[in-house]
């Protein structure tokens, strides 16, 4: 059944087009500013989900919260080329979902619709959620401004909105002030945001087990995850992974992987030593072929063997 909520897509900006190694560390950097910026909400008033560029942060209630939410995620969001678009609609559960929990609806979709037109440092609102807004803050909803109209692909027409750059100038201050202050620990966490984040978003983690012969170290992308045996089980944040087995004794095993959500894999291996090849006796300790006879002996032979 859905339900009506606002939806608050926070994209990093032409994600599909930058080096796998930037993407990792950006969607690690997002991972933390969102841990940070909805800490003032209650668990039970807001969905994190993960979305192919970026996030989405379902607010329940009071439509206030969600542009809050808005406020702090751009103060806090420094040199992360973050875009972010905001709508009220409906949400509801999917049905058969291929990547496990997820939502749907017109909520969604309109909100990364403006994700897409939006600009970093600039965010957008449509006029279902200015209109949510001015039933529950109506002097919040005086702060949103007109910024023209958009048409989709679907042949829809949006019509935008956006902060007024002139309005609640103290109160965009303070945003900016806990923004600086974080920053740091947006940094801080890094890729250790991961684990924060990762308990609060409904996309099941990827699992992978291990059948290692005799057994080694276990490294995630760089990070030792623990010895196999005892440890034949860890789970993952689904996304193309760097895997390392380690045995001291025998070349490293190292494989690249790119798993789903709730998506299962087992890595066999059994290490072994390296055959070694019989080394070739030096030239010099060869038995000399011999020589091939001339005619002349073969002749002599003949005549020996026939007694004369």
């Amino acid at each position: 059944m859905a339900t009506l909520a606002s939806v608050i897509v926070l994209s990093i900006q032409d994600f599909s087009r930058r080096p796998v190694a930037d993407q990792t560390r950006l969607k690690a950097q997002l991972e933390g500013l969102v841990a940070l910026v909805i800490q003032p909400l209650p668990a039970a008033e807001r969905i994190v989900l993960d979305a192919a560029d970026g996030m989405v942060v379902v607010v329940l209630g009071n439509p206030r919260n969600a542009l809050e939410l808005a406020e702090r995620s751009q103060a806090a969001a420094a040199d992360l080329p973050l875009c972010i678009g905001v709508n009220h609609g409906p949400v509801a559960p999917a049905d058969n979902a291929p990547r496990g929990a997820a939502l749907v609806g017109d909520g969604l979709a309109a909100g990364m619709t403006l994700a897409s037109v939006a600009a970093p440092g600039r965010f957008l609102v449509s006029r279902p959620f200015r209109e949510a807004l001015q039933a529950h803050s109506p002097r919040r909803a005086q702060d949103m401004g007109p910024a023209g109209a958009f048409t989709d692909t679907s042949v829809r027409t949006h019509e935008l909105f956006v902060l007024d750059p002139l309005a609640a100038p103290a109160r965009r201050r303070r945003l900016m002030a806990v923004g600086v202050l974080s920053v740091a620990g947006i940094l801080g966490l890094g890729f250790a945001a991961r684990g924060i984040v990762q308990s609060l978003l409904i996309v099941p983690p990827a699992v992978i087990k291990f059948d290692i012969k005799p057994g080694g170290d276990i490294y995630v992308d760089g990070v030792l995850k623990g010895a196999t045996p005892p440890l034949n089980r860890i789970e993952i944040k689904p996304g193309p992974h760097s895997i390392e087995v380690h045995n001291s004794t025998f070349p490293p095993l190292r494989m690249e992987i790119n798993l789903a959500s709730a998506e299962e894999t087992t890595i066999t291996h059994a290490f072994v030593k390296p055959k070694v090849l019989p080394k070739s006796p030096p030239r010099s300790a060869r038995k000399p072929e011999p020589a091939e006879k001339s005619v002349g002996d073969r002749f002599r032979d003949l005549r020996r063997q026939m007694g004369f």
